[in-house]
């Protein structure tokens, strides 16, 4: 490495390392992801039904006691009638009710009330529906003479291990991971994005203050830029390797699979490959923009781009190596986001590792070449925008 763009390259790290945002957002973003699924799930679990009461109009006789016993998100209330029961709430003594009829064992149909709509997607109601069915089964078989066994084994009929067998022949016990297989690739994104934007917004800093032309004195345009992304990768990887620590110390705690040395090798240089990439686009976005506020909006639209994959994110659950996904991943600005959650869900197929690689690798020798050209002119430019006919004619030189 040159010496000039050693030094801007340390510089650039240490400006960046001690500052505030980059402190609270290496330390504070895990917290508050993880705080952000842990409340909404303690409150759904404890405040939504902890006070509310569901009444019950039990007409079979049957019903009301078992559920009593089984049913522990609401409190249960036994009422006479339906009559009462929409008094009480009407008088919000009670938050709903349910009328079971005489022949619900025979028909299997009972109705809920409520002010407030259930969503089919509640813990409560996916629970009650559940107990109800499960006093249903019970009941029909055992006016068959079906022993008890035979009924909690139709009530639970099947025990599913998932095991993936690996390249190597290995049984692989693997639960569904949220943190290896979601929060990685995000973290890993959020780095990209955190370093590219540290770089657009020095360009930007340097332009407006007239620094640039103090440093391009006594430093050529390319020593300048690369000190500026070797700098700013450097302290991606340091963040990247602080949120990785701390993934895998959780991971370890709860005795939850990561990834093997070879997944997080491969991992590694997609993340290399994009962030290089991500960080030519950049300056590019910062050599061309007059102040501040251009840069953002410019930059605000190839974040969504960057954004998009994560939306893919259940897609590509289900499927990983479908033809779509396969063939989306193979676009340049997708390809490091994708291949990092195909690559944590499956045995990704070798030649779309390689190919991915190479397209990759191929756009960002392009994108850099065309950054740097940029990068030479439109740093020193100042109140104009540049025209699409100016940046065809400085490419082109």
């Amino acid at each position: 490495m040159a010496s000039k763009t050693k030094i801007v390259a340390i510089s650039e790290f240490m400006t960046n390392v001690k500052r505030k945002e980059f402190i609270i957002l290496t330390f504070l973003l895990p917290l508050i992801l993880v705080m952000s699924m842990v409340i909404p799930l303690f409150f759904m679990q404890t405040v939504s039904y902890e006070k509310e009461a569901l009444g019950v109009v039990d007409e079979s006789g049957i019903v009301f006691p078992i559920l009593k016993e089984r049913y522990n998100d609401y409190i249960i209330k036994e009422i006479s009638n339906s009559n009462e029961a929409r008094q009480l709430l009407e008088n919000n003594d009670i938050s709903s009710y349910i009328v079971i009829p005489n022949d619900f064992l025979k028909i299997g149909k009972a109705s809920y009330y409520s002010k407030v709509q259930l969503s089919s997607f509640s813990s409560a109601n996916i629970n009650l529906e559940r107990i109800l069915s499960e006093i249903v089964i019970e009941s029909l078989l055992e006016d068959k003479g079906i022993s008890n066994e035979i009924i909690n084994k139709v009530k639970n009929p099947i025990e599913m291990e998932r095991i993936t067998v690996t390249k190597k022949g290995d049984e692989v016990e693997t639960p569904f991971s949220f943190v290896g297989n979601y929060l990685l690739p995000l973290f890993l994104f959020m780095s990209i994005m955190n370093a590219g934007g540290y770089l657009l917004n020095g360009i930007i800093e340097e332009k407006e203050n007239k620094v640039v032309e103090v440093l391009l004195s006594t430093i050529s345009p390319n020593e300048l830029l690369s000190g500026k992304i070797l700098g700013l990768g450097g302290l991606g990887i340091l963040q990247v390797g602080i949120w990785i620590s701390g993934v895998v110390i959780i991971t370890s705690f709860l005795k939850i699979p990561l990834v093997s040395l070879e997944k997080g090798i491969l991992i590694l240089i997609f993340f290399v490959l994009g962030y290089l990439f991500y960080s030519s686009v950049f300056a590019m976005i910062g050599s061309i923009s007059t102040s501040t506020r251009d840069s953002q909006q410019i930059s605000a639209v190839v974040s969504f781009l960057v954004f998009i994959p994560l939306l893919l994110f259940f897609g590509i659950v289900q499927n990983p190596n479908m033809v779509f996904i396969r063939i989306f991943g193979m676009i340049p600005p997708f390809i490091p986001t994708i291949m990092m959650m195909r690559i944590l869900l499956s045995e990704v197929p070798v030649i779309d590792i390689i190919v991915s690689i190479i397209i990759l690798s191929v756009s960002l020798i392009f994108s850099a070449r065309i950054a740097s050209k940029i990068f030479k002119i439109g740093i020193l430019m100042y109140g104009k925008k540049p025209s699409v006919n100016e940046l065809i004619r400085w490419i082109r030189g």
